[in-house]
């Protein structure tokens, strides 16, 4: 053959090979299926404001793969988080099948069908019941009727209890702290959603409390992985902590990487924060180079 036909048959050989990557079929999320919606709904709560925060906490989630979840006040995310890693265990199944009928090799990262992410993971969520509001208590119903319930850790607890209880034994890779600033109240207890056990003490400032939760905090997080804030821009509070973390000398930080998203409708529960942890050393994988 000459070189022009052997690079016409290479041609054909990657098009047959695209050709059977758009015919395989990656399993649906039922998370945009109207059934799915009608079965979480008993765990919507207008005033917690997370209609748009249970999609983009799913987004993300399966983005990045997640093995070792923390949500800190159970609810409507919780179902979309759930949710987000089942399909990841079956989005991985799939391109293992893909792989192997394909006879391309090297697509996936070697390995990964042993790893602990072909699982698909497990997420912890810690509640106290305390706020007016909460919908926690349907939790568990309703990922029984969503066959999700081998996915979730139920925690009946305050937030620092729970670390307290955990110290050393959980790792976690992505963490959504719903009511960010209840965990910096003083006092023997707070009234959030989680709770915070006493997020700071007696007499001291907001800020205080927000450090004193993070010191704890982020030593439990995996390198690259990421903590999930709410409602943290339009209080004056934690907007001033938030801009001043990346310059703060603290004792837990700073993030490696930093970034904010506002729904700009609404007054309250209207934006998130997103911290990664990123220490020394810590890199992304170089899988391909160029040229």
């Amino acid at each position: 053959k000459t070189s022009e036909e052997e690079e016409d048959g290479d041609e054909e050989e990657e098009d047959e090979a695209e050709d059977e990557v758009r015919d395989q079929k990656i399993p649906s999320c039922g998370v945009f299926d109207p059934a799915w919606l009608a079965a979480v709904a008993p765990l919507y709560s207008r005033h917690m404001g997370c209609e748009n925060m249970g999609p983009l906490l799913y987004s993300l989630a399966r983005f990045v793969k997640p093995q070792s979840c923390l949500e800190i006040g159970a609810g409507y995310t919780s179902a979309f988080l759930l949710q987000a890693l089942e399909d990841n265990a079956k989005e991985l199944k799939a391109w293992e099948q893909w792989q192997r009928e394909s006879g391309i090799e090297d697509w996936l990262v070697e390995g990964i069908e042993k790893s602990a992410s072909s699982s698909g993971g497990l997420l912890h969520c810690v509640d106290n019941l305390a706020h007016e509001g909460t919908t926690a208590n349907r939790l568990l119903a309703v990922a029984h009727r969503l066959g999700l319930e081998s996915r979730l850790a139920l925690h009946l607890d305050d937030a620092r209890a729970f670390l307290d209880e955990y110290t050393g034994e959980c790792i976690f890779d992505f963490v959504w702290l719903d009511g960010f600033l209840d965990f910096a109240f003083a006092g023997g207890g707070l009234k959030g959603r989680g709770g915070g056990g006493g997020g700071s003490s007696a007499g001291g400032t907001v800020v205080d409390g927000l450090e004193a939760f993070m010191e704890d905090m982020w030593p439990r997080i995996a390198p690259g992985g990421f903590v999930l804030m709410h409602s943290t821009l339009t209080n004056s509070t934690t907007r001033a902590w938030i801009q001043d973390l990346a310059s703060r000398d603290s004792k837990w930080g700073p993030p490696g990487a930093l970034l904010s998203l506002m729904e700009p409708h609404k007054r309250f529960q209207n934006a998130v924060t997103i911290l990664q942890r990123r220490p020394e050393g810590y890199a992304e994988p170089i899988h391909s180079k160029w040229p």
